[in-house]
This record gives C-alpha cells, structure tokens and sequence, in this order.
C-alpha cells in the first residue's frame, strides 16, 4: 500500500519533468501544437466545398469534331481544345499520355444523322487515373448527351403530335360523316325491306294459273271452232224449192224436201247430242220454220189446188230464207276461219304473256336474292360503321389523351427528386471525422513509439527496475504524459475548425472519443516503440500500421468497395471505430455506441499489457 502511494506521489514529478522536456524539444512542440493546425488546415481548404461538380474548374478537354459542325460544349468545367479532320488516335493517344484529362470525338455526319433521325454515337475518352475528374468529366458529357437526346426526342415528340392532331382532326371529320351516312344507310336498308316485302307480296302462282286456265279455254274454242269448220266444209248449199205447179200428186216433192230437211238438221241441229250447244243455231231455227212450213204445205196438200197461189208464195218465201240462210252459212263460215286465226293470235301472245310472266318471276326471284344480299351488306355495313365509330372514338381519346402530354414527362416519365439529407454542407463537414481521427493517429504514433524508443536507448527502462516505481505504473505515467499532448494536438484541430468556421458541435461525449481514441493510438505507439531497435525502424513501422488502418477506415473509399472479408474486417480496426463513433456524435447526432467504445478501451488494455511485457523482456536496445 505504501509502494503504491509512494508511486502516485512521483507521478506528478514524472508528468512534470516530462513536459518540461517537451517544453524544450522544439521538434515535439511543433509536432504536437503546429503541425496537426497546419494539415488540418490545409486539408480544409482543399475540401471547401459543398459540391465537386460546382467547383471543378480548367479540367482541359480535348473536342475532336470530324463532324466539322462547330461542335461546342458550353460548360464552365472544361477548358476546350477543338481539333478536326480524322483526330481520334489523336486525342486518344494525348489522354493516355497525360495532357488532357477526356477527349469526345464527334463521328462524322453527326448532325446530319440527327436531323434524319439515325442514331449516332459519341466516343468519350477518361483519365481514369483521376477518378474524380473522370467521374466529372463522364457526368458532365453524359448530361450534355442527355440534355442534346431530350432536345431531340422534344422535337420530334412535338412534330409527331402535330401530324397526331391533324390526323385526329380528320378522324373526327371521318367519324361526323360516318354518323351522317347512318341514318341514310338506316332509311335504305328499311327501303330495300320495304321493296322486299312489296315483291314478296305478287302472287305470280295466280297469275300462271289465270294464264293457264286461259290457254285451256282457247285450246278447247279451238278444238270447237275446228269442228264447226269441218261441218261447214262438207256442207252443201240449200237448194231453191221449184214453184208448185198444181199437180194432186206432191208426195214426191214433200219426200225430197223432208230427206233435205233430215240431213240439214243432222248436220245443224244436233240431233246425235254430240256436239255442245253454244249458241242458237240459225240453220235449226230456219229448218223447224221450214218444217213448220212444209208441215202445213203437206197438211194443205189436199187443198193444194184451192191455195196453189199461196203456197207458190210460201215457196218463193221459203227459197228467199233459203238464199238467206246459205248467204248467212256463208258468213258463219269466214267468221270461223277468221275465229281460228284470232285464237291463233291470241294462243301465240297469251303464250308471250306466259313467257313474260315466267321472265318476270325469275328477274322478280333474282332482284329478291339480291335485295336480301344488298340487306345483309347494308346491314354488315351498319356493324361495321357503328364498330368503326366506336373505334375511331376511342383512338381519338387515346390521341387526345397522347397529345396533352408535355414530350418532357415521355422522355423522362421518371424523375429523381434529390434531397440531401445534410443540406448546405460543406465537403469538409463529412471528411473532418475522418482527417482529425488520421492526424492523431499519426502523430500519436510518431510521438509515442519515438518516445519510448529513446527511453530505452537512454537506459531509462533498464533503471526502473531499480526503482520502487513498477513498470506497469512507469508505462503509465508515459500514457498519461502523451493523453496530454494528444489533447494540446486535439485542441489544435479544433482551433483549425473555428479558424476557418467548420461548425463542430462541442461536447463531453466527442472529448470522451478523443480520449479514448489518443489512448488507444498512445498504448498501440508504446507497443511500437517496445520492439523497435531505433527511431527508424518505429517511425517506418508507424508507417507500416498507419496507412492499411488509413485506407481500411473508409475516410477516402467506402468500405462497399472492398471484398467481404476485408469489409469486416475493417469494422474492428481502432480508427475505423474512432472515425465511426466521431461521425455518429458529430454528423448525425445519434450520440456514442458503448459497444464500441467498449471495443475500443478492451484495445487500450491489450496493447497496454503487452506493451509492458515487451518492455520488461527488453527494457533496452541492446
């Protein structure tokens, strides 16, 4: 218990002692206070800036135009060199070699292509040795290349709606006379029904039966009007009965007369019944007078010689009606002929009239066929100009609806609305974290391990084992001497950030992470320092540490660009977590991970103890 206050009671002389010699040593002095101002502040001023893009300038661009458009590209990034003629190895060949940072080689006909509507295409050569250039230089070709399509596509996509319009102005002309031409198209179709219906409605099945019926009629006239001539053909004329001289004896006359008589009637009056009485026969009414007549001669016969004169009388009558009777046969005779040649005449046009008929009933057949075919097609027409309507309707809403679009929002239908999270921030407000956590970790290094290796070349390690002071304790004190200088160095960033106005919210828990942090950078030097054999050999192996811890941390690449294992692996290096645990509590104000800090203090103990067990195996160089 006294040892161990009796060590406690040295530590404020050794802390004293030691800063005297600090306060000796110019080259720790400005090590410790000037140099982590001066880095810090250089390195402000190279990312003052909110934007690469915005502040970027002079970036020299060579333009080969084989075109010979006068191609230019009007941007405050680039400092342009116009060659021509057939330049691409050229400019190729100047970017490999250094002196331009990207080349664009415009190909030939290129404005020409674009005009008619080809495409065409842009070569873009990078210095891909300087990213951030490159990346510069490939977005801002890229935009002018995107801003030049978007000025074509817009032109094109206007031009195109005016022919849309115009030719949906002409489909509203077309769909106003379509709807014109149905209700005529409606009024014909019930036309041709109308007419249908008026041709159904003729009964040409009458019609051929009256014709039919009326041929039968003039055949059977025929077969009469035949007869009757051939009667006439074989018929003699009415003899002239002689004048009744008296003579008592007239029975011979009256026998002649009543032969005559008999066969006359035979022949006109139908005595057999065979032949149909259409009309009265004259002959017959002439013959039934005479045979009157001749009834009343025969009954008078016996008076014959009291009325001789009058019966001469009836005679020259009766032989004047005979006269008449051949003249009227005569007559009767040509009125048949002529009555068969009319029947003829009429047989030949009824058979016209039948013919006709027939003609017509095939015609009035086909002219129905066809207004039943004419329906159908005005019908289909009908559908098919009320589809066709309908159609052109919906395409000119669908082209009403095309052409009220803004060709922008076609080219681009998606846009991304950027919004930083961190608004009007410098680039130095991201990087800080990661600047002051490498500063003190190299200056941290250098010191400690520079330290302790001069301890050990000047004896004083080996002397403490003669000393009540223990070793552990001795170590110790060294770390408490440098947390000091860490904090003047911390102290000096920080003065840097207010020098230039980078705002850098103060706190107990960011001094809590630089405490932490200097004390695992001091323990991890002090390791350093117990195995180096001179202050190059630390200084180089400072070196050695330092810079895979830089470039692991991800303060210049993030840590998404590295392979799986080594992204892991990264998560656990100290100045990964100082850099993460400083970005946490200044960037995005979430405040200190314990679990990390905790990571970070198991560290301090680790490098601490074996820093010590080195030290105790070789307290000196020798």
């Amino acid at each position: 218990m006294r040892s161990a206050n009796l060590q406690f009671q040295k530590l404020d002389t050794m802390l004293l002692n030691d800063l005297k010699l600090f306060f000796r040593d110019k080259k720790s002095l400005i090590l410790v206070v000037l140099t982590p101002f001066l880095i810090l502040s250089i390195l402000i001023n190279i990312f003052y800036f909110s934007d690469v893009a915005e502040n970027i300038r002079g970036v020299k661009l060579a333009v080969c135009d084989m075109d010979g458009g006068g191609f230019e590209l009007e941007s405050e990034i680039f400092d342009s060199t116009i060659f021509t003629g057939d330049c691409e190895a050229e400019v190729a060949e100047k970017v490999a070699t250094g002196r331009f940072r990207g080349a664009v080689v415009i190909p030939e006909d290129f404005r020409k292509d674009l005009l008619e509507g080809r495409g065409t295409e842009m070569k873009l050569f990078v210095d891909s040795s300087k990213q951030t250039t490159a990346v510069v230089t490939s977005n801002a070709v890229k935009a002018y290349v995107s801003d030049l399509n978007e000025k074509m596509g817009t032109a094109f996509i206007l031009n195109a709606w005016d022919q849309l319009k115009e030719l949906n102005d002409n489909l509203r002309f077309l769909v106003t006379n379509l709807e014109r031409a149905k209700p005529v198209a409606v009024e014909l179709q019930q036309r041709l029904n109308s007419i249908n219906a008026d041709l159904s409605s003729i009964d040409f099945e009458a019609q051929h039966q009256a014709v039919s019926d009326l041929i039968g009629f003039l055949n059977l006239m025929e077969i009469q009007l035949d007869y009757v001539n051939q009667s006439f053909s074989g018929l003699s004329e009415i003899p002239q009965i002689p004048s009744i001289s008296y003579n008592p004896d007239t029975s011979v006359a009256l026998n002649e007369y009543n032969i005559n008589s008999a066969v006359l009637r035979a022949r006109y009056c139908n005595a057999s019944g065979t032949i149909p009485i259409l009309t009265e026969d004259p002959i017959c009414s002439l013959l039934d007078y005479t045979d009157g007549v001749m009834g009343a001669v025969a009954a008078d016969a016996a008076d014959l010689s009291a009325y001789q004169a009058e019966l001469n009388a009836k005679i020259a009558d009766l032989n004047y009606q005979s006269a008449a009777l051949n003249q009227s046969m005569s007559r009767l005779s040509a009125m048949v002929d002529s009555g068969s040649e009319q029947n003829a005449e009429m047989r030949r046009r009824i058979g016209a009239v039948r013919d006709n008929l027939l003609f017509l009933d095939a015609k009035t057949e086909n002219v129905t066929q066809s207004i039943i075919e004419l329906n159908q097609s005005v019908g289909r027409f009908l559908g098919d100009m009320i589809r066709v309507t309908d159609e052109l309707n919906q395409t000119i809403d669908v082209l009403d609806s095309y052409t009220k679009k803004d060709p922008a929002t076609i080219l681009r239908p998606v846009k991304v609305d950027s919004r930083p999270v961190f608004k009007d921030k410098l680039e130095i407000f991201y990087r800080l974290p990661a600047l002051m956590s490498i500063i003190l970790l190299f200056i941290t290094l250098f010191i400690s391990s520079s330290l302790i290796v001069n301890e050990r070349r000047g004896g004083t390690m080996a002397r403490i084992f003669l000393s009540p002071i223990s070793m552990f304790f001795y170590v110790f004190e060294k770390m408490a001497y440098l947390l000091l200088l860490c904090l003047v160095a911390v102290l000096s960033m920080l003065l840097a950030t207010f020098a230039f106005r980078v705002p850098v919210e103060l706190g107990l828990d960011l001094f809590l992470v630089f405490i932490v942090a200097s004390l695992v950078y001091i323990s991890l030097g002090v390791l350093i320092g117990s195995f180096s054999k001179s202050e190059n050999t630390s200084l180089l192996t400072c070196l050695v540490i330092g810079f895979p811890l830089m470039f692991l941390s991800g303060a210049f690449n993030p840590p998404e660009l590295m392979d799986k294992f080594m992204r892991v692996a990264s998560q656990y290096l100290p100045l990964t977590l100082n850099i993460d645990l400083l970005e946490k509590i200044t960037i995005y104000h979430t405040g200190m991970d314990p679990a990390k800090l905790l990571v970070m203090v198991g560290m301090i103990v680790v490098f601490y103890v074996l820093a010590v067990l080195m030290i105790r195996k070789k307290p000196t160089l020798k």
